[in-house]
């Protein structure tokens, strides 16, 4: 032991001064308490503290029930039969919510969201493809001016059977008037079938944004305040593509293996939608470390009427400093009774991977990372999920690296 303290004692890598401008110093990427545990709380009473996984696990039930709520009544419309409650659950056409991110303060709850809008996304394809598209075209002006004469001429020949039907009948007028009205509903809905459907969608696609303005989530804060005995304060943030986040990158996947279980399918068509990055490794830039060296002060200075005149220059040291910009590689593994059959025997395990998941900076260029948890690293988002069918039981991981 005394051994092995002299050697440390005696070893060549003393300290040296912060003045030398041969030594490179390089911070640890340390995540913040929010995206390591999922929440962050300082808290004088002890009793409070193990009830806040329960309270945010009902929170996140209560978003993902008002995120996917729906208007039955639009909905019922749009299609010739009504879903079932359970396809309803299985549907992917809804807003996929990640993990929160809870962080308390003594009167305030900061609630952060990653939310991927596949519903929106659903509503305006289908308005472009068979609607916008359509509206565009020279048929559908000349479709509309033939229903304009051809409805005119049928409204002018209705007329003068009303009056005919009047005269002789002058008891039934309420009846005849009735009839004619039903027959001008009819008409209209057939000349305007498609602009009918074209509202609805229109209609869904409000209700959709309106979900997150204030004026209705202010009924989902007074809830989640009445759990939280603290004020709510919502920081939702949409991404553009699903995989930037490994929990909703997961979802679609086990509402797929609910219905049907074809696995291999499935976790192909996952993995080839996600675009990857290839590694672009970039030297950590000094520039902030050399500001408090009193020798390096015309540096600093030159610097700062370098980023005055060229804003470029500026936003090329910000991005080159933020980590985990890009997705480097991903991963997605399924396992439990996942056969054809309707009695599934057996388990099965499947998994696909694209890109790697190694951290770059650390493995390459030796930089120092630490690890999460005990046991996470820190390029890695890592999620399981388990869920079952009328079969059994099975669960999902996934995994997004970053670089």
């Amino acid at each position: 032991m005394l051994n092995i303290i002299k050697s440390k004692l005696n070893n060549k890598y003393l300290n040296k001064p912060s003045d030398n401008t041969n030594i490179t110093i390089y911070n640890r990427d340390i995540t913040p308490a929010v995206r390591n545990w999922k929440s962050s709380i300082y808290a004088y009473n002890k009793n409070a503290i193990s009830l806040i996984p329960t309270k945010s696990r009902l929170v996140m039930k209560l978003i993902r029930g008002y995120l996917n709520s729906y208007h039955l009544g639009i909905e019922s419309l749009l299609r010739k039969e009504r879903l079932r409650r359970r396809y309803r659950k299985m549907s992917t056409n809804r807003i996929f919510v990640s993990d929160g991110e809870f962080k308390h303060t003594n009167d305030k709850v900061n609630i952060t969201l990653y939310v991927y809008n596949r519903q929106k996304l659903n509503y305006l394809l289908k308005l472009k493809k068979r609607y916008t598209r359509l509206f565009k075209k020279a048929k559908f002006t000349r479709k509309l001016k033939l229903i304009r004469s051809v409805g005119l001429n049928i409204l002018n020949l209705q007329k003068g059977k009303s009056i005919v039907l009047t005269n002789v009948l002058p008891k039934y007028n309420s009846e005849v008037r009735s009839a004619q009205n039903i027959f001008y509903k009819r008409f209209m809905k057939k000349c305007l079938k498609r602009l009918k459907y074209y509202m609805f969608y229109k209609q869904m696609l409000y209700i959709n944004k309106a979900k997150f303005e204030n004026s209705y989530l202010q009924g989902l804060i007074v809830l989640i305040s009445k759990i939280f005995n603290k004020n709510v304060e919502f920081n939702i943030i949409n991404l553009k593509y699903f995989y930037f986040n490994s929990k909703i990158y997961t979802q679609p996947l086990v509402l797929k293996l609910r219905k049907r279980r074809d696995v291999l399918m499935y976790l192909k068509d996952l993995i080839r939608k996600a675009k990857l990055k290839d590694i672009k490794l970039v030297n950590k830039s000094n520039n902030f470390f050399t500001i408090n060296n009193f020798d390096n002060n015309e540096k600093v200075n030159n610097l700062i009427e370098q980023t005055k005149t060229n804003t470029k220059y500026l936003k090329k040291i910000v991005l080159n400093d933020i980590k985990y910009k890009r997705v480097s590689g991903v991963r997605l593994e399924a396992a439990g009774r996942l056969t054809k059959r309707s009695s599934a025997a057996r388990s099965q395990y499947r998994g696909r991977y694209k890109g790697n998941l190694v951290n770059a900076y650390s493995s390459i260029k030796g930089y120092p990372t630490p690890l999460l948890r005990g046991n996470f690293k820190s390029n890695l988002e890592y999620t399981v999920i388990n869920s079952s069918s009328r079969v059994g039981a099975f669960g999902v991981k996934g995994w997004i690296s970053g670089t």
